[in-house]
């Protein structure tokens, strides 16, 4: 599963991070569900595989099923094949 995790500072920070073990999706997921944003982040980003720093121009292709902030999570809910 591929998320986006944006670290809100001056300016955003993007990055692409795939969560390559189902145990490591399972635990983001535990940690979406409590709302605990800022370990979720931690864990993504400690264990997850990095794949790109995203800029803005790269926003409206990218295929990420979760988009991550401090804040917030919202899940991709279209259907793609994959990840």
């Amino acid at each position: 599963m591929k998320i986006l995790v944006v670290i809100e500072r001056s300016p955003k920070h993007r990055f692409l991070v795939r969560l390559h073990k189902p145990g490591l999706v399972r635990e983001i997921k535990a940690l979406v569900g409590c709302k605990k944003y800022t370990q979720a982040i931690a864990a993504a980003l400690s264990r997850g595989i990095f794949e790109k720093e995203v800029s803005v121009d790269d926003l409206p292709g990218l295929d990420a099923r979760l988009i991550l902030s401090e804040h917030s999570a919202n899940w991709d809910l279209s259907e793609r094949d994959g990840n």
